[in-house]
């Protein structure tokens, strides 16, 4: 319930002198337009007595918002007053007020509380009508009773019904914004979600493509500063390998910039387990020593963990090249155990001893951040470290399905 007002508003000023007005009016009325009746004429006591009630029961409206229990008790016990005290047939007039009183509370007073006012105020209204016609005609006193009562359910019972089915209906439709407005945010929430996934997604596969190319430029690019005076032949090659492995990931931003873009131009790029050979072919053109083995076995990779194995191999092959320059490679893949594919990517490195502990854990980087994340994103594991023997060693384990026919390549 909302807080209530301290001073009248002009509606509720308005609204009692309207209440009061109509009544007082229609009193002075009533012995010409009810000649027949037993009216109290106009300057009488009894008149005078009606009317000062009338005037109360108006004037206590204008606080109906603040008071609203108050005054509908009060306006309630002024209708009763007029049955009792001046039984001419026109106790109707003083419900008037109580009407008005019903319609005013009823929005603004609890339930409990309703529950035991408004039968009061019923009570008040039945026993002020049923007096006044006992007191002003000759019916029984169950037709007065019963015709009491139904002016009671009229005055009190009915309006306030209507104003709680308004109510509820109100506040219902509220209820249905918030929780329109909740599933709204629920749904903003999820699609910010899936934005800032897909952000991290993008950031990844740049940090991938980049790595991978860059690293290998910078190598070239060192090789050919030494091979410029020694070899120029030598140095004219390595610039077009520099120039064919810019040429490459230019044309991979571009790729990935038009999936992002989704334009259906149909250039899209497949990357999987066969393309990794290429991967290898593209790093032995810069002059490193890379040995390949692949054996595809029964194990079948679905589409996502085949992405999975190529990203890896090309990170693993990325940060050799970056931490362990001129090192041999080794690059396994396995399909041969049941229910999983496993690729490993080994450099020899250097020693132990010259690797602890600054040149292993140079190695923990956003690279293999994003090689882990990748590998949970189809279920898989990755574990790296350095090896006993010197070197580094990236294994990557995704689970796989077996094939109805064994195939085999190498």
């Amino acid at each position: 319930m909302s807080r209530m007002r301290r001073a009248p508003s002009v509606t509720d000023v308005v609204v009692a002198l309207g209440t009061g007005a109509v009544t007082v009016l229609a009193l002075a009325a009533a012995p010409e337009l009810f000649a027949d009746h037993a009216t109290p004429s106009l300057g009488s006591a009894s008149w005078w007595v009606f009317a000062a009630v009338l005037t109360v029961q108006a004037a206590a409206l204008c606080f109906a918002r603040s008071a609203p229990v108050a005054v509908l008790l009060g306006t309630s016990a002024g209708a009763l007053l007029i049955g009792i005290t001046t039984p001419t047939g026109l106790g109707s007039l003083a419900d008037a007020a109580v009407l008005v009183a019903v319609l005013r509370a009823t929005p603004v007073v609890t339930v409990p509380t309703l529950r035991v006012v408004l039968p009061v105020a019923g009570l008040l209204v039945a026993g002020g009508q049923a007096a006044d016609i006992l007191g002003s005609s000759a019916v029984t006193v169950p037709a007065a009773v019963g015709a009491a009562l139904l002016q009671a359910v009229a005055i009190v019972a009915l309006p306030a019904a209507g104003v709680l089915a308004v109510t509820a209906r109100r506040d219902a439709r509220r209820a249905e914004q918030g929780e329109s407005e909740a599933v709204r945010r629920e749904r903003a929430a999820v699609v910010d979600a899936a934005v800032a996934r897909e952000r991290t997604a993008m950031a990844r596969e740049l940090h991938d493509i980049a790595a991978h190319h860059v690293s290998s430029i910078a190598l070239m690019s060192g090789v050919i500063e030494r091979q410029i005076a020694t070899d120029p032949d030598a140095a004219r090659v390595a610039v077009r390998q520099v120039r064919e492995q810019s040429r490459v990931l230019l044309d991979d931003l571009r790729q990935l910039v038009g999936l992002l873009r989704r334009d259906g131009d149909g250039r899209d790029t497949v990357e999987t387990i066969e393309t990794v050979a290429a991967l290898v072919d593209a790093a032995r053109a810069t002059g490193r020593a890379v040995e390949f083995s692949i054996d595809r076995g029964t194990a079948q990779v679905g589409p996502l963990g085949q992405l999975v194995v190529y990203r890896m191999v090309q990170e693993a092959l990325a940060n050799a090249a970056r931490h362990a320059p001129g090192a041999p490679c080794e690059v396994r893949l396995d399909g041969t155990r049941p229910g999983v594919f496993v690729a490993t990517v080994r450099d020899a490195g250097v020693s132990p001893a010259l690797a602890a502990p600054s040149a292993s854990t140079a190695r923990e980087g956003f690279g293999l951040l994003g090689m882990r994340e990748r590998a949970g994103l189809v279920g898989g594991t990755l574990d790296a470290g350095p090896e006993a023997g010197g070197g580094w060693r990236v294994r990557l384990t995704v689970p796989a399905e077996a094939l109805g026919a064994p195939g085999a390549s190498s």
